[in-house]
Order: C-alpha cells, then sequence, then structure tokens
C-alpha cells in the first residue's frame, strides 16, 4: 500500500524518460515576429511540420505525425467550437490551451496505463490588434508563452541556445527574407554550439540541412489583403533563401 505512490513516481519518471528519448532526433521548429507579423519554420524528413490552426493561429509540431495530427485536429474542432458557441475574438491560444488540450496531456501522461502522446507542439497567434504571442507545449501538458519567439526541440540545450539567440536578433523589425535568413542562420549555429555523442559527426550544416531535409515555412501577415492571414512561403522565397543560406 505504501508503496504505491512510489511506484508511480518512478512510473512517470519512466514515461518522461521515454519520451524524451523519442522527441530527441526530432528536428527543432521555431516560431519568431518580422515587421509585418509572425514567422514558423523547421527542417522535416516529411511533409506535416507546420499548419493552419484557425484564423490567426498557426502550430508547429515535433514527434510522432499521428500524435500531432490528432491533437492539431482536437485543437481545430475546439476553436470551431468556441467561436461558433462565443465569438472570433474569443478563440485565443490561452484559452485553447489552458481550458481545453493542457488539461487533456495532463491527464493522459499521468495515467500511466495509456501510451504518452510523443509531442511537443509550438504555437504562433496575432491577435486583433496585431501583437504576436508565441506559445510552446509539452507532452504533459506544461505550456509557456512567449513574446519575442519561442522553439521547440527535443534536446534542452538546444532550446536554450536558441532562445538566447532569438532574444540577441531583434526579429520583430526585420523584413520577412531577413527575419527567414536569419532564423535558418540560428538554427545551423546552434546546432554547432551543440555538443552531444548524438548529433552527426560534425554537426549538421545548412548545406546538409537543405540536401536531407524539406524546409517547411509558413507566415501570419498583418498586411494581409486576405481575411486568411496564414500562408506558407512560396517555393520560389525558399529557393531565394535556401541560395542566401549557401551563399
Amino acid at each position: 500500500m505504501f508503496e504505491e505512490p512510489f511506484r508511480w513516481l518512478e512510473a512517470i519518471s519512466t514515461r518522461h524518460s521515454y519520451v524524451q528519448e523519442k522527441l530527441r532526433k526530432g528536428q527543432p521548429v521555431i516560431a519568431v515576429p518580422y515587421n509585418e507579423g509572425t514567422l514558423m519554420l523547421g527542417f522535416s524528413s516529411q511533409p506535416g511540420k507546420i499548419f493552419e490552426l484557425y484564423d490567426r493561429i498557426a502550430m508547429g509540431g515535433l514527434g510522432h505525425p499521428a500524435d500531432v495530427e490528432r491533437l492539431r485536429m482536437t485543437l481545430l474542432d475546439l476553436a470551431h467550437l468556441e467561436g461558433f458557441n462565443r465569438s472570433e475574438k474569443d478563440v485565443t491560444l490561452a484559452r485553447l490551451l489552458q481550458f481545453g488540450i493542457a488539461p487533456a496531456l495532463k491527464q493522459n501522461f499521468e495515467e500511466v496505463v495509456r501510451a504518452p502522446y510523443l509531442i511537443q507542439l509550438l504555437l504562433m497567434e496575432i491577435d486583433f490588434d496585431n501583437k504576436p504571442t508565441f506559445f510552446r507545449v509539452n507532452y504533459d501538458g506544461h505550456w509557456e508563452s512567449f513574446k519575442n519567439g519561442a522553439v521547440i526541440a527535443g534536446d534542452s540545450n538546444l532550446v536554450d541556445v536558441v532562445e538566447k539567440k532569438i532574444a540577441a536578433a531583434g526579429f520583430a523589425t526585420m523584413p520577412l527574407d531577413q527575419a527567414l535568413l536569419e532564423a535558418c542562420r540560428i538554427w545551423e549555429s546552434a546546432k554547432q554550439d551543440i555538443e552531444d555523442d548524438d548529433w552527426e559527426d560534425p554537426a549538421p550544416t545548412l548545406k546538409d540541412a537543405f540536401e536531407k531535409w524539406t524546409l517547411e515555412a509558413a507566415v501570419l501577415s498583418t498586411v494581409s489583403p486576405r481575411k486568411a492571414i496564414y500562408r506558407k512561403i512560396t517555393d520560389a522565397e525558399l529557393e531565394t533563401l535556401k541560395s542566401a543560406c549557401l551563399s
């Protein structure tokens, strides 16, 4: 009887270790502001890393594709239900996380007989005053908000390095092409700064990344002439970015 709490704590610790190990090899997703909105990008071995979630909300995922898709659909359903029952302006990430997805993730993680979600989520939002906010959601339901950009990655040391570089970069005043280039360079320099036996040797460069993976990128634009302010970065923009990164 008295051993049960300790067994539960041991099981929770094992689940943390298991999920973190599964996420470790995933490529980071970075979200930052720029002078006309917000930008999110990440390298991926298969399509499906960055999505539109609602009119002014976008999401990036790290982890098992099936779990990312399941949570994307859950958030999408919650957003539409909130918009239908209340109003479009009531659909905010803070509400969706606090009263929706975060409690469900926490409950799932603490029920040790169920398989945990193998995910981290990165979300960005532009409110109706055109102010950006960024959110990071963990597999156990813990979430945080950021004003100047955020990152998800399976390595906590890499997260710390990228966050410091984002804070020092001054993204909010950059045009889109410069923000894209700077975010890619932060990805590369952070990889170079982290010494880990599990990384490729030497650490992957942007040249390696463009050859091995696909770069997905999207923006929420405050100057969009359309109601839908989300758009994917075009192939032409990606080619220009690739040329700039490799020059």
